[in-house]
Order: structure tokens, then sequence, then C-alpha cells
């Protein structure tokens, strides 16, 4: 395609109204455009310190003022920031990493002026060594992965929405060399939980109990989900003392837990199979949104386009009446779940999104 290109770096450094945060990631990555900065009217005077320091050519070309003398000390930083706020203003949060650089080269300087060609290639080799490490590490995780892909509680297992976003940080710019190393840190931490996770669930595979409950839990989670008949303790009550509701099951994810009531207080073998159908769902759908990162997992968007009365507690009834092939929440006298059946359509829908998420399904 023909047409000119649009430099958007080089627009914003002529415009008057760009905010000091914005110039300095133009900064860090556009060593062209260093004169352009210097001349800016929000260029701020750590800025303008910085770029002379590793291009002093940038201020012969534009004739550019000298460096003023360095300002009262900064207040201590926000909490949480750490210096950020002191070195280039509260609304920088973007140039985190090369806030941190600058602060290392120009200490580095006062302290003993080094060359900066030796600290560029001491640095370039730490940072390689951790963007070599980390590129392991990503090939590893992705490869116990594909072991357990098709496992519908997976991204929960492998930790994949932080991966994903360690993935993505780690390629945009700025980033320091300790924030590389962190990375190349993180993941190796996330890797080497996962190889322990699929190692403890092939133990975990076995019907230890030889419960109803148990067996439909590691027929569903292959090891992965754990179970606990502690609804008593750790699951909340869903209503008024009175009102005749009895909290039986309930589920937290680290470890993944279904906590139900024993089996002698849940009913029969069908009210059984429901309850733990409908925990599992829950893990489910929280794995489908993990494995969609920002956006909305399907079972979420669903629910607020209104399917399932828009409540996730339906939808989990749903799935459990559509895997049982039920048509009633009433077993033995007794009512279960949140009153509603769900539609031929619905249970289309459900059929469809358990096949998306690799989540049991007859």
């Amino acid at each position: 395609m023909g047409g000119q290109i649009y430099d958007t770096d080089l627009v914003a450094a002529q415009n008057p109204w760009t905010a000091p945060a914005q110039l300095a990631e133009i900064a860090a990555r556009r060593g062209d455009l260093h004169a352009l900065v210097l001349n800016h009217r929000a260029c701020y005077p750590q800025l303008r310190e910085w770029i002379l320091q590793v291009n002093p050519a940038a201020g012969a070309v534009m004739n550019a003022p000298p460096l003023v003398p360095a300002p009262a000390p900064a207040p201590a930083p926000r909490s949480g920031r750490g210096g950020l706020c002191a070195l280039i203003g509260c609304g920088g949060i973007a140039l985190l990493g090369f806030a941190v650089v600058m602060v290392f080269v120009i200490g580095g300087l006062v302290a003993t002026s080094p060359s900066p060609d030796s600290q560029t290639e001491e640095g370039t080799s730490s940072r390689g060594e951790s963007l070599a490490a980390f590129d392991a590490e990503r090939i590893r995780y992705h490869e116990l992965y594909a072991q357990i892909e098709n496992n519908p509680v997976a991204p929960l297992v492998a930790d994949l929405l932080t991966f994903q976003r360690l993935e993505r940080t780690i390629s945009q710019h700025p980033v320091t060399d300790a924030s590389v190393t962190d990375h190349a840190s993180e993941a190796r931490s996330i890797r080497e939980t996962l190889e322990q996770r699929i190692a403890d669930a092939a133990t975990r595979r076995t019907n230890a109990s030889g419960s109803v409950s148990e067996a439909i839990v590691d027929e569903a989670g292959q090891g992965f989900i754990d179970i606990a008949w502690n609804a008593d303790t750790e699951c909340g009550t869903p209503g008024e003392a009175d009102d005749g509701r009895v909290t039986i099951g309930c589920i937290s994810e680290e470890p993944l837990t279904v906590h139900l009531a024993p089996e002698d207080q849940l009913g029969g073998d069908t009210a059984i199979r429901l309850v733990v159908l409908h925990e599992l769902t829950h893990l489910y759908m929280r794995a489908d949104s993990d494995a969609n990162g920002v956006e909305l997992g399907t079972s979420s968007v669903l629910v607020e386009q209104g399917y399932f009365q828009g409540s996730s507690e339906v939808f989990a009834d749903c799935y459990a009446l559509t895997y049982l092939g039920l048509r009633t929440l009433t077993f033995d006298g007794r009512d279960y779940g949140y009153g509603y059946i769900c539609t031929a359509e619905e249970r289309q829908l459900m059929r469809e999104w358990a096949a998306e998420v690799h989540a049991p399904m007859p």
C-alpha cells in the first residue's frame, strides 16, 4: 500500500500540549527526537539532564539552553510508587522502567563517572541473560500447559492469566533490566508450581474415599481438583437462619477444592451428583474467565446477555441439569439449587460452552 507514514511520536514531540510523562516515553525510545524533547516546554529538569548525558549532541543540534541547577529535594514519594514520583512526577507511570534507569545512570556518573559504553555493555549482557532465561521458562511452561490444556480448569492450575501478563509486559517498552530479571524469576516460579501441581495430580487421581462425589470430581479434574466434606466451616450461609435453606457446597481456588456437606446430608445419588456438578461449574466458569484475560469469558457473556436469568448460580444449575438430563431440582421432597429450570435453547448454549472449555458433558 502507498501513502505517507504518520509518525505519532514526532507529532507528539511537536505538540506544545504533550504531557511530561508522554515526553519521557518518547525520549526513552526515540533518540532521534531528543532535540525536540529538550526544547519542549514540558521537558522537566530530570528528563533534560538524562537526555544531555546519554545524547550530548541533542543539546547542540537545537541550541538547547544549559541545564538549570537541580531544584530543591523532592518530597517523599507516595506509597506504592517507589522513587517514581520524585523523579518524573506522579503522572509518569508508563516510564517506570526508564525512570529507574535514569536514577542508576545519573547516580553512577556522579559517583564514579564510568564510560557510557561500559555501562551499556554490562546492562545489555545482564538483560540478555534474563531475556534468555525468560524465553527458556516460557518454552517449558507452554510444554507443560500443552499436557493439561484439555482440562477444564487448566487456566487456573497453570496461573495462565499471570503468565500471559508476563509475556505481554516483558516485550513492552520501556522495561528496566531489573524488571526483566523479575519477569524471569516470576516465570520460573509459575513454571515450578505448575510442574509440582502436575505431579501432585497424578497421585490424587484416585477415588480414595470411594464416594460418589469424589468420583465425579476426580473424573472432571483428573486430579487437579481436591474435595473436602467441610461445607459447614468453609461455606457461608445463603440467607436467614430460619428460612429453611442450608449451604451444602462451595469452592475455593487455592488450592482448587470443592467443599461439600457430608454425603449423608446431601440426599440420594442424584442429588449428590447435582450438587457436585453445580460446584464444579463455578470452577469451570472461573477458568473460562482467566483463559480470556481482560475479555469476558463466554459464560459471563451469556449471563450478561440475560440467559440463565442473568445469574451465575442458575448457570451452574443448568450445567448440572443438562449433564444429568433432568428437568427438576426437587429430589426426595427437598428443593436444590435456585429454582429455575433452563430452557432447551439454554441447554444447547450450555453444551456449546462445555465443548469450548472442555467441561465434561455426556
